[in-house]
């Protein structure tokens, strides 16, 4: 039977961290892979094994509270931090009240190699640890922080904001741990009270970084000759004020920072600017450089995110992204590529993992405009999943909700891509019969049995196309699932899939064209199209009125323009054959299995 505090300690620990840690939603994650994290949900208290390759699909999951306590959210965990090692047979969170250790019948690492994570769902135990060389009166007290350990294992600390920094042994986390101990107290390294919020070990495990709401310390965990400062009492840190290198940024207005991670020469920081009461602008993330000759960091420069806007969800260039208001934490994919370096950021409005690719700014020093922005979109209605008795839904888990079967229609070659908005595919999807534009699910499924489009049948060659996912989502203040959308309503997903990299997700505006191709799923046709799907735009239009003598001297120009405009593009219903070159009776592609003649293919 699963660990679970006492109603009356967990009661208050919730009310407590409520106040402190606002939205929930993934807080924290651990990269095992490139491919693989795991990331901790307080919206559905559990640990969820995520498959960044595809498309954010949930390949294990692990609950954090015994089954009995469903229905009282008050009594959860409520996890914001996760880590563990390459070598470890733990993973370690955090509460704002207590460190956990969950153990694991293998590594994840192991795990992720034979790409099978039944064993965290049926073995993992949950278990709260407080070891002997920890002062006890830190203990339950709400203040407990972040959690970290070195990649090897070497290495693990807890942050706790009032108490500081406290050491543990990531592959023996025994109560008697002999490393176990209080090894930074608050005003050394310049750390002030209450004013601990992230916590990472660099790639080089000579250093941690602690980053406050004002200033990243970098503390020295491994000396010239192997030892760790550290265990000797001995703290030596750097100190980066962050504020004075970013907040010219936005005209000297006061900012706030969450985390910090550092690649080669390079820190990326995730703050924003101080928002007022009662905003919630979403984050963004600064780069600085490190300067060898002045032995300094200096000229912070955004590269993702506003830090002005309001929380969003929005794709693409790092410059015209948008995260949610409250994430906490990012972490760096450890790619097999030396030339390759992804962020990832568990966005927590948003309910998905995002990924930031800052390859060219690491690479080049310069053209931050080149860096990117995509989503792996992980909450196919979890908690409804998880914690509902009543719908279709019933008898479903995380793993199972990922994707779904059925009937589906698609062309391939480049003769069939086409510039669309959203509501341009869902009328191609119409035309052909099929009914609709495939869902995340569907689209899975497809992909992963090497059925969909493409140009030319080649594994590095990409596919785009869209999908009948939202990007809405809103701020929880408690644990469950969104009643209605505080942002992105005029958002949808496009999937972008190649063989060699795997499938991904991007939530751009529904009236953006894009160059994509047609896949539809499920069974219906025209009567689907009930015009909810016009824009404001469109709609206005439609109820304007205009007499017909207003416009008929601008019909025959009006016609034959848009003639030639859709000559290569997608054709709606009621387009006249005689002008069509009908893409139905095309061969679509389709590797690894026969299409039909027609060029339907039903899948």
């Amino acid at each position: 039977m699963k660990w679970f505090l006492s109603s009356l300690l967990l009661s208050v620990f919730t009310g407590l961290a409520s106040a402190d840690l606002v939205g929930h939603g993934p807080r924290a994650l651990y990269a095992i892979t490139e491919r693989f994290v795991a990331l901790v949900d307080s919206s559905i208290d559990a640990v969820l094994i995520v498959d960044n390759k595809a498309g954010g699909a949930v390949v294990g999951h692990y609950v954090l509270h015994d089954e009995s306590v469903n229905d009282d959210p008050d009594k959860w965990v409520n996890p914001i931090s996760i880590t563990s090692c390459a070598d470890c047979h733990h993973i370690f969170i955090t509460n704002p009240f207590m460190f956990f250790k969950i153990g694991l019948e293998k590594p994840l690492a192991d795990m992720a190699r034979t790409l099978d994570f039944s064993g965290f769902n049926q073995k993992a135990q949950i278990a709260p640890v407080w070891f002997d060389g920890w002062n006890p009166k830190y203990q339950n007290d709400g203040d407990i922080r972040m959690v970290s350990a070195a990649a090897d294992g070497s290495s693990g600390y807890v942050t706790h904001a009032s108490g500081g920094v406290f050491s543990f042994d990531p592959l023996s986390p025994d109560k008697e741990d002999p490393t176990a101990k209080h090894v930074i107290k608050i005003g050394e390294a310049g750390i002030d009270e209450d004013d601990i919020n992230g916590i990472h070990h660099t790639s080089t495990l000579k250093n941690i970084i602690l980053t406050s709401s004002k200033y990243v310390h970098i503390v020295k965990i491994k000396s010239s000759d192997g030892s760790n400062p550290l265990q000797y009492d001995k703290v030596t840190a750097y100190k980066l004020p962050l504020d004075y290198h970013c907040d010219y940024l936005y005209g000297g207005n006061d900012m706030t920072f969450m985390d910090t991670v550092i690649i080669d020469d390079y820190a990326f920081v995730l703050g924003h600017p101080t928002p007022e009461k009662g905003q919630h602008n979403g984050v963004a993330i600064y780069r600085l450089t490190w300067d060898d000759d002045d032995e300094a960091w200096h000229n912070c420069v955004q590269i993702a995110g506003s830090g002005l806007k309001d929380a969003g969800w929005v794709d693409g260039s790092g410059r015209e992204a948008q995260f949610s208001a409250t994430v906490h934490d990012i972490a760096i994919l450890p790619t097999s590529d030396s030339q390759s370096h992804i962020i990832a950021l568990p966005d927590t409005g948003n309910r998905a993992v995002r990924l930031i690719d800052v390859s060219y700014p690491v690479e080049t020093d310069d053209e931050t405009d080149k860096v990117r922005v995509y989503s792996a979109p992980y909450n196919e209605h979890l908690f409804e999943v998880m914690y509902t008795s009543e719908g279709k839904r019933t008898g479903m888990t995380p793993e199972l909700a990922m994707v779904q079967d059925g009937k589906s229609y698609y062309h391939g070659g480049r003769e069939n891509l086409y510039t669309m908005n959203f509501n341009a595919a869902q009328d191609e999807c119409a035309r052909v019969g099929i009914g609709r534009v495939c869902t995340l699910p569907e689209i899975r499924a497809r992909f992963a049995r090497g059925q969909y489009p493409t140009p030319d049948g080649d594994d590095e060659s990409w596919t785009t196309v869209w999908m009948n996912e939202n990007c809405s989502s809103c701020h929880l203040g408690d644990p469950g699932a969104c009643d209605s959308s505080d942002w992105g309503e005029d958002y949808k997903m496009i999937a972008v899939f190649r063989p060699v990299t795997g499938l991904e997700a991007q939530c751009v505006h529904n009236e953006r064209p894009v160059d994509t191709y047609s896949m539809c799923c499920g069974v219906g046709g025209p009567a689907v199209l009930d015009g909810t799907y016009l824009t404001s735009s469109q709609e206005k239009a439609k109820k304007a009125g205009i007499s017909f003598g207003a416009i008929f001297a601008f019909m025959i120009v009006g016609v034959a323009v848009y003639g030639v405009y859709m000559r290569k593009r997608a054709k709606p219903a009621w387009w006249p054959k005689i002008l069509r070159k009908d893409r139905k009776e095309e061969t679509g592609h389709a590797p690894h299995r026969e299409v039909d003649l027609r060029g339907r293919d039903y899948i």
